[in-house]
C-alpha cells in the first residue's frame, strides 16, 4: 500500500490535543463555535460597540501580515543567494519550508518518510581540461603521400562552445556562409549545397549577417536581424543535419578574438554534434586551399550580390575531441498533506520557491552578476503557500486531502512540477483541481489576476462569489497554460486555477526585493486563496476538466502558431510535447500528447530551440509535414500553420 493510499484509508485524524474525533463531530464542533461567534457578533453590533470577534480579525490579521513579510523577507535575503539551483541558499529555503509544515501539523512523510520529492537539474557546463579537447585540420596528401595535418591549440587557435556536445569527432568540412535560412527574405546559404550537403559534416559559418552595414539590407538593414544570432544558426545547423559547426569571425572583425565558452548558449538544449569556434586566421588559408577563393572575396561576393556562395572543401577534414563537463544539482520539492476524512481525492495547492541565483540567461539584467532576490518571484508565493496551510489546518480536516507542494525548478522550465506529475504522490485521477501562487505580491488596488477561470466547470462562479466577498476585482483569464507550474497539472487534464498580481519593472532582475511587498494587500489574497481551496476541497461534486483554446508559450510574436504544449520533464533526443492545445493546427493535424517531434518540413528537430527555429522559416497557412515519434514508431502528420498570435 502506498504512503497516499494510506493516508486516504484514514477516517479520522488527531485534532488539537491529540484526542481522535470522527469527522462529523469536528464538522458539528466548528459550525456550533461559528455560531456562537456570531451570536455575540450580532449582540455587540445591536449595542453599538466593537465586536470581539472583528477585534480578534484584526488581530489575526496583523499576526498574518508579520509572519509573510518575516517569510519574505528570509526568503529574499541576500544570504540564501537567490534561490538558485545548486546554492546553499536553495538548500535552506526547501529546509525552511518543510520545516514550516511540519510546525504547522501537516504530514510531511509524503515521500517515503520525506517531505522530498527529488529530481536532477543542469546547472552549467564548463570545458574540460586541455589534453581532452583537441582538434586537427586534415588535409590532402602531400609529396610525401601523408596528409597534411595542423593540430590546433585550445584556447590560442579554437574553443568549443557550451552550445555543443562532446565526443570524438572525424567530419568532411563545408563551407556555408553565414549559415543562415531566410525565406521571408528569400536567402538560404544552404541552399547551394542540396537537402542532404550538410548532412554528416561539420558546416564553417560566418558570425554576423551580409551586408550588415547596409541600411536598406533585407536582413533589418544595419540592425542585427534574428538571423545573425548565434542560437539560430547553432539551430539551423541541426536542422540541417549538421555533423559539426565551426563558427569563424567574418572580415569586419580586427581582433579575430575568440568567442567566451558559453557566448552562443549554455548548453542546456544538450545536443550532440560539437560546435566550435575556430580563429579565421585559422580558417582562411583552408577556405582558399580548398575553394581557389581567399574568404575575404567569398565574403565580399555575398554582400555585392546577396547570393549564397556555400560548397564543400574538397579533401579537408577536422578530427577531434571535445570534452564538456556538465554539473547536475539534487533539486527537491517540498511535500505535506493535510490528510483529507472522505475518499481519495485531492486539492493541490502549489508555488515554486526557487528563482535565478546571481542571474544567467533567464534574467532581465543580461551580463550583471548579483543576486536576484526574487521576492515576488515567487518568495511572495512561496510565504503564501506556508500561511494558507496553516490556516487551512487550523479549519481543517475536510472531506478531501489538501497536497501543498513547493515546487523548484521552474524558472529552468517547470521542470519540478513536471517531474511532480510524471511522478504524482496522489494518483492524478483523483487530483480534482490545482490552484498555484506565482507572483502574488504586488496587489494594486483591488484587482487580482485569475488564470484557469474555464478550465473547470464552476470555477467562475466559484472565483466571482469570493473575489467579491474579500473586496477583490478578479481579471479572469479562461485559459489553462501560461509560464507557471499550474500548466504542468492542466496539461494532464487537471483544473487549475492561477493567482497573480501583475508583472513589473523588477521581474527578474536583482531589484526584485522585500521591501517593495505590499504585505497587506498578500493579507487579502492570503484569504481568497484559503477560501478558494476550502471550497474545492468540500464541494459536494468536484470540477469537471474543460478544455479551453490558448496560448502557449508564444517565444516571439512574427512566428506562425502551432499548438504544441511542451514537456519540459522529458530530456531526450526530439521536442517531446504533453498535448496540444484545443482549436489549434497541432491538434488538427492528429499531434497528441506523448508524441515527440523530430522533423518539421525539410527541418531535423532535435529539441525546443530547433523546432522554434524551424517553425520561423513558414508563415501562416502553410501545410508542412511534421513527423513525430509515438510508440516507438515514426509517425508522418500534415499540420496547417495558422498566423502568428
Amino acid at each position: 500500500m502506498t504512503r497516499m493510499n494510506r493516508i486516504h484509508s484514514r477516517t479520522c485524524k488527531t485534532h488539537g490535543n491529540g484526542v481522535e474525533h470522527a469527522p462529523h463531530t469536528l464538522r458539528a464542533t466548528r459550525t456550533i463555535r461559528d455560531a456562537t461567534a456570531w451570536a455575540v457578533a450580532a449582540a455587540c453590533l445591536l449595542a453599538g460597540v466593537a465586536t470581539p470577534r472583528a477585534e480578534a480579525d484584526e488581530a489575526e490579521a496583523a499576526r498574518l501580515e508579520a509572519r509573510l513579510r518575516a517569510a519574505v523577507g528570509w526568503l529574499a535575503a541576500p544570504e540564501r543567494e537567490g534561490r538558485g539551483p545548486g546554492t546553499a541558499g536553495i538548500e535552506q529555503a526547501a529546509d525552511w519550508v518543510a520545516g514550516r509544515f511540519g510546525e504547522i501539523g501537516l504530514d510531511t512523510t509524503v515521500v517515503g518518510d520525506s517531505a522530498y520529492q527529488r529530481f536532477p537539474v543542469t546547472l552549467e557546463a564548463r570545458l574540460g581540461p586541455p589534453d581532452t579537447n583537441v582538434v586537427e585540420l586534415v588535409g590532402p596528401p602531400g609529396a610525401d603521400g601523408r596528409p597534411e595535418v595542423r593540430r590546433l591549440v585550445v584556447g590560442e587557435d579554437f574553443t568549443p562552445l557550451a552550445a555543443g556536445g562532446s565526443g570524438e569527432f572525424d567530419l568532411p568540412l563545408v563551407f556555408a556562409g553565414f549559415g543562415i535560412t531566410a525565406p521571408k527574405e528569400g536567402y538560404d546559404d544552404y541552399s547551394p549545397l542540396g537537402s542532404k550537403g550538410a548532412s554528416g559534416a561539420a558546416v564553417i559559418v560566418l558570425r554576423q549577417e551580409p551586408q550588415k552595414d547596409d541600411p536598406h539590407s533585407v536582413f533589418d538593414g544595419n540592425q542585427a536581424s534574428q538571423h545573425a544570432a548565434l542560437t539560430r544558426k547553432v539551430a539551423n545547423a541541426s536542422e540541417h543535419e549538421a555533423g559539426g559547426l565551426v563558427f569563424c569571425n567574418d572580415v569586419a572583425d580586427p581582433d579575430d578574438a575568440l568567442m567566451a565558452f558559453d557566448r552562443a548558449g549554455d548548453g542546456s538544449e544538450r545536443r550532440t554534434m560539437p560546435v566550435l569556434h575556430v580563429r579565421r586566421s585559422v580558417i582562411a588559408p583552408l577556405v582558399e586551399a580548398g575553394l581557389g577563393r581567399t574568404l575575404a572575396e567569398i565574403e565580399r561576393t555575398i554582400d555585392e550580390k546577396l547570393e549564397p556562395q556555400a560548397a564543400a572543401i574538397p579533401a579537408w577534414r577536422i578530427r577531434g575531441r571535445v570534452t564538456i563537463e556538465r554539473t547536475e544539482a539534487e533539486s527537491r520539492n517540498v511535500l505535506a498533506l493535510l490528510p483529507g476524512t472522505d475518499g481519495r481525492e485531492v486539492v493541490v495547492l502549489g508555488a515554486h520557491y526557487d528563482h535565478l541565483g546571481f542571474g544567467g540567461p533567464n534574467s532581465a539584467a543580461p551580463g550583471e552578476t548579483a543576486v536576484h532576490h526574487g521576492a515576488d518571484d515567487n518568495a511572495s508565493g512561496t510565504a503564501m503557500l506556508v500561511e494558507v496551510a496553516r490556516m487551512l489546518a487550523a479549519r481543517g480536516p475536510f472531506p478531501r486531502t489538501i497536497l501543498f507542494v513547493a515546487f523548484s525548478g521552474e524558472e529552468r522550465g517547470l521542470l519540478g512540477s513536471a517531474h511532480y506529475t510524471a511522478n504524482a504522490a496522489a494518483p492524478l485521477a483523483d487530483t480534482v483541481a490545482m490552484v498555484n501562487l506565482d507572483m502574488v505580491g504586488r496587489l494594486e488596488g483591488d484587482k487580482i489576476v485569475v488564470h484557469g477561470t474555464g478550465t473547470g466547470t464552476g470555477l467562475e462562479s466559484l472565483v466571482d462569489r469570493l473575489v467579491s466577498t474579500h473586496g477583490l476585482e478578479a481579471a479572469k483569464e479562461p485559459g489553462g497554460f501560461g509560464p507557471s507550474d499550474h500548466s504542468s497539472f492542466y496539461a494532464r487534464k487537471i483544473p487549475v486555477l492561477h493567482l497573480f498580481t501583475g508583472s513589473h519593472s523588477d521581474y527578474h532582475r536583482p531589484t526584485d526585493t522585500a521591501d517593495k511587498i505590499n504585505y497587506g494587500g498578500m493579507v487579502r489574497i492570503a484569504g481568497l486563496v484559503a477560501d478558494l481551496v476550502e471550497q474545492l476541497a468540500t464541494a459536494a461534486e468536484r470540477p469537471a476538466y474543460v478544455e479551453v483554446a490558448s496560448k502557449m508559450f508564444a517565444r516571439g510574436g512574427d512566428r506562425p502558431y502551432f499548438g504544441s504544449i511542451p514537456d519540459f520533464g522529458k530530456p531526450g533526443k526530439g521536442y517531446a510535447i504533453t498535448g496540444v492545445t484545443k482549436d489549434s493546427p497541432a491538434a488538427r493535424g492528429g499531434l497528441q500528447g506523448g508524441d515527440v517531434i523530430v522533423r518539421l518540413a525539410d527541418s531535423a528537430v532535435t529539441g525546443l530551440e530547433d523546432f522554434d527555429s524551424a517553425l520561423r522559416k513558414h508563415k501562416g497557412g502553410d501545410t508542412i509535414a511534421v513527423v513525430v515519434l509515438r510508440a516507438g514508431a515514426e509517425v508522418v502528420l500534415e499540420v496547417t500553420l495558422a498566423p502568428p498570435k
